[in-house]
């Protein structure tokens, strides 16, 4: 791999440092954060789409999810 290049955690392909986005113990490329993440509507922390819930229209991390039924 070149120098200052990553392995993406999801299409596994080498792409430059500073295209990396960090979530959790995965590093993504943008091509990748874009299709398989999004910002929580509350928090504003990236997660995987598959993590979120939706609740009143917005999409939610876990964490937001359980402190907005908490809340109810």
């Amino acid at each position: 791999m070149p120098p200052n290049h990553f392995i993406c955690s999801c299409c596994g392909k080498s792409k430059p440092i500073d295209q990396r986005i960090l979530l959790g113990g995965d590093a993504l490329c943008y091509a990748c954060a874009e299709e398989f993440t999004t910002l929580c509507d509350r928090c504003g922390e990236r997660v995987y789409r598959r993590e979120t819930r939706q609740v009143d229209h917005h999409m939610l991390c876990p964490q937001c999810c359980g402190k907005v039924r908490a809340q109810n």
